[in-house]
């Protein structure tokens, strides 16, 4: 048992580092992968024995850990404005570590554990227009593709450190549920 979860945390550093390495530089090779995980190229292919069963494996680190703080952010229980806020944050907190390997291939976009890492969004989008909370005049696919826009120009931000996560999250926010436009208060 304690070889397999040796494997395991190697397995999770090699993730881990390919999430922070291809944040940095979408082309890096496997070599620099290694290299930040700390461990032997035989190591690296060992567990990924090409470069898209690494991008494949992070991805899907990525989608799970998505999934596991979606479940734990009790949504349907917030407004609609307290919702999304609290779904920026998870994506921003958790999706900047994988955002550069998401937007590498659409392929990989596109597949059912990213499908169910959306699926919460189109929830609290469709239930707040039903209920007024979000506005009725534009249809509900209209308003997620905006929302999903600006979660995914945030997780550029922060991947690149122009902003932090959280300031990425509050940006996303603001903008989408009460314009760009500056108010008086």
């Amino acid at each position: 048992m304690a070889r397999e979860d040796m494997s395991e945390r190697t397995r999770q550093a090699i993730l881990d580092a390919a999430g922070r390495v291809l944040g940095r530089k979408p082309d890096a090779a496997m070599t620099d992968i290694a290299e930040e995980a700390r461990v032997g190229r035989a190591t690296l292919y060992r567990h990924f024995p090409t470069r898209d069963h690494l991008v494949r494996g992070v991805q899907d680190a990525g989608v799970t850990e998505l999934l596991d703080a979606l479940a734990a952010a009790d949504l349907e229980t917030l407004p609609a404005d307290r919702a999304l806020a609290r779904i920026a944050n998870v994506f921003l907190r958790t999706g900047a570590k994988y955002a550069a390997v998401v937007s590498l291939d659409d392929e990989h976009k596109e597949h059912p554990p990213h499908d169910r890492a959306i699926e919460p969004v189109r929830k609290v989008i469709t239930r707040g227009i039903a209920n007024g909370e979000l506005r009725g005049d534009l249809p509900d696919t209209a308003l997620f593709e905006m929302y999903d826009a600006l979660i995914g120009r945030a997780l550029v931000l922060a991947v690149t450190a122009k902003l932090t996560p959280e300031q990425a999250a509050d940006a996303v926010v603001e903008v989408f549920l009460r314009g760009a436009t500056a108010i008086a208060r």
